[in-house]
C-alpha cells in the first residue's frame, strides 16, 4: 500500500493507498494505533478481505485527533477519484465538527480542498483517467 501522513489543521490522517489490493495488516495496524475500538477492527476487516474495487473507508478519532484513510483498488481513474473525494469529505466532516464549524460553510470544503491538494501526486499517479491505465508507484513513507 502507498502511504500518505498529512495534518489537517490539528488533526493527524494516515492515507493509505491499495491500487492492486489491500494489504489487511498494514490498514488494521494503522486503525490499532489510531485506538479504533474492536467493532471498528473488526468491520474493517471484512471490508479489507473483501477486496472489492472502488471501496474505502475513514475512521476518525476526535479524541486523540488521529484518522485513517483506505482507498482500495479502483476500476478507472475516475472511480479512484470519486472514492478519495468521498472519503475525504468523511475527514472533513470529522475535523470541522471537532472545532464546531458549521458544515453548509466554506471551512469544510476548504478542508476538501487542502487535502486533496496535499494528495495532488497520488491522484496523478493512480487516478489518470486520460489513459486509462493506472501507473505503478513505489512505496513511501
Amino acid at each position: 500500500m502507498i502511504h500518505r501522513k498529512i495534518n489537517i489543521g490539528r488533526w493527524e490522517f494516515d492515507f493509505l493507498f491499495a491500487p492492486d489490493g489491500y494489504d489487511t495488516e498494514e490498514a488494521l495496524t494503522y486503525l490499532y494505533y489510531a485506538d479504533a475500538p474492536d467493532h471498528i477492527l473488526q468491520r474493517a476487516y471484512h471490508v479489507l478481505e473483501d477486496n472489492i474495487d472502488n471501496t474505502g473507508f475513514t475512521y476518525t478519532n476526535s479524541d486523540s485527533m488521529q484518522g485513517v484513510v483506505v482507498i482500495g483498488p479502483s476500476s478507472s481513474g475516475d472511480e479512484f477519484v470519486n472514492t478519495l473525494a468521498h472519503e475525504v469529505h468523511h475527514a472533513a466532516v470529522a475535523v470541522a465538527e471537532s472545532i464546531g464549524v458549521e458544515l453548509v460553510s466554506e471551512s469544510p470544503a476548504y478542508i476538501n480542498g487542502d487535502t486533496l491538494q496535499s494528495l495532488f501526486g497520488v491522484i496523478c499517479d493512480l487516478g489518470c483517467g486520460k489513459c486509462g491505465k493506472r501507473k505503478k508507484t513505489k512505496r513511501s513513507a
